[in-house]
């Protein structure tokens, strides 16, 4: 019984422990878990952090010299490419005990809420966000060699059909 008890405080001094992560690309470290939360800083890509929590899908990070905030947990990587261990001692430990279960489990998705017609019409230019896609173009070139690399395919996908008048759509019942 006692072998059992410090094997438990074994595993969860293990999970307690910090998991470090990197920056799988240049990303902005957020005041808060949210898209439109003050940018505290730009990481760039390969940027150490040590993972304190996550909420949702952001988690908490504090980087190489201390500051405090969130990313996307999109833009993180587990070091060594190993999955990453919960930032919960008590979830890592129920990962550890639930290990090869296959029914019964959990999914979690992240969605995306579709824009309403109202949406689209009331809609705005932001140049401040289209400067800041720009950040992501590559040249032609650059997109083509890494389409090589990974081995991806070039794919003609024909442009949508022009909507149906908004009359016709009404009675079609759309």
């Amino acid at each position: 019984m006692k072998r059992w008890i410090l094997m438990l405080a074994g595993l969860l001094a293990a999970a307690a422990h910090a998991e470090t992560a990197l920056t799988s690309r240049a990303t902005e470290l957020q005041a808060q878990p949210q898209s439109d939360a003050a940018t505290l800083a730009t990481l760039v890509e390969n940027s150490r952090v040590e993972v304190l929590a996550r909420k949702g899908a952001w988690s908490q990070v504090k980087t190489a010299g201390g500051q405090t905030g969130w990313v996307r947990m999109l833009s993180l990587k587990a070091e060594g490419g190993a999955q990453p261990a919960s930032a919960n001692p008590a979830g890592a430990l129920g990962s550890l005990l639930g290990a090869g279960r296959t029914s019964n489990t959990a999914t979690v998705t992240t969605g995306v809420r579709g824009l309403s017609e109202e949406d689209l019409q009331n809609a705005q230019a932001n140049p401040a966000e289209v400067d800041r896609v720009q950040k992501y173009a590559v040249d032609k070139n650059a997109a083509h060699a890494f389409a090589q690399r990974s081995k991806l395919n070039a794919v003609k996908i024909d442009y949508l059909p022009e909507p149906a008048p908004a009359a016709n759509r009404h009675a079609e019942g759309g």
